[in-house]
């Protein structure tokens, strides 16, 4: 188990408090660091954490030993991105909701997967993991997070601004019904590790609020998410008698790590051509939106072959 470990305790202590310690007593961090650690955690580990799909697919499938084969698995990863970009375009709210959607499930799988005992209500507890934090990514900072929203949904930001619940509410509304949450799993003995799942629980809560959405989901997006995963995949084809070392993992993802950087260069010059300037980070949100859902069904099936194996 790489999430309730004492190794993983002491990465996520070593990443987050000097990123919260840093932000308390530097005015200015946040603010001018933020964007530049969310570009480096997106670009060195979490697109590269996604991009052996078809290792792990020729693995799950066998579409990796024959071309059509190939052509199945890549006819269909990229159909699922080209759909998902046309809601984008066509209708941007819907593209704003699926992506969050699948965020929640598929950050919540990745975290409770180790930790649940056993599959019964998993995908509520997924949801329910998921759904903490991206509230509390959105709502830690609203002058921040209110933007990027509303420029990828193309609203007015008053308006929407007035849709949304008041931040600090919403905020303790999800400390207390994770507390709750927490509370019961532990009472039903259906955690593992549970003194390891409320540490990191407790430091990621504070990650999130103390050093702002960019910040805070740069490093769990990172060490969190993309690490555990690239934990898990390489231990999942070591199961198939594939072992791969890191730098062997990331000589693997290269070719579709830098395709992925090269669709962001095409958005962003697009958005040149059409004079929308400041968009990057709207852009670069979509480009994971698009890229995450055919990943997280691959992750989906990884998982379930785990489980039954």
């Amino acid at each position: 188990m790489y999430r309730a470990s004492s190794s993983f305790i002491c990465l996520i202590f070593g990443i987050s408090l000097p990123l919260i310690f840093l932000n308390l007593f530097t005015d200015s961090f946040s603010s001018a660091a933020g964007v530049f650690l969310l570009l480096a955690s997106v670009f060195l580990i979490g697109i590269p954490h996604g991009a052996i799909d078809h290792v792990i697919s020729s693995q799950l499938f066998g579409t990796g030993k024959t071309l059509s084969g190939h052509l199945l698995f890549y006819s269909s990863y990229l159909m699922i991105m080209l759909i998902l970009g046309l809601i984008w375009i066509f209708t941007p709210i819907t593209g704003m909701i699926i992506f969050l959607l699948i965020s929640i499930y598929h950050f919540g799988q990745a975290d409770m997967e180790e930790f649940l005992i056993s599959d019964h209500a998993a995908p509520f507890w997924y949801t329910f993991r998921g759904s903490m934090i991206i509230l509390l990514i959105i709502f830690s900072d609203t002058a921040i997070t209110y933007p990027i929203l509303t420029t990828a949904m193309h609203l007015d930001p008053v308006s929407f601004a007035n849709l949304m619940p008041h931040p600090s509410l919403l905020i303790a509304a999800v400390l207390t019904a994770y507390s709750a949450g927490f509370l019961f799993l532990f009472l039903k003995g259906r955690l593992r590790a549970p003194l390891f799942f409320l540490t990191e629980s407790s430091v990621l809560i504070l990650l999130l609020l103390l050093t702002g959405p960019l910040t805070g989901f740069a490093a769990y997006f990172a060490v969190w998410h993309s690490a555990g995963h690239i934990h898990e995949m390489r231990n999942f084809l070591k199961s198939k008698g594939e072992k791969i070392t890191l730098t062997g993992f990331y000589r693997k993802a290269a070719p579709f790590t830098v395709i992925s950087l090269f669709g962001l260069f095409l958005l962003v010059l697009l958005q040149n051509a059409f004079s929308v300037q400041d968009q990057f980070l709207t852009l670069m949100f979509i480009l994971i939106s698009v890229l995450t859902l055919p990943h997280m069904l691959i992750v989906d099936r990884m998982y379930a072959a785990g489980r039954s194996s």
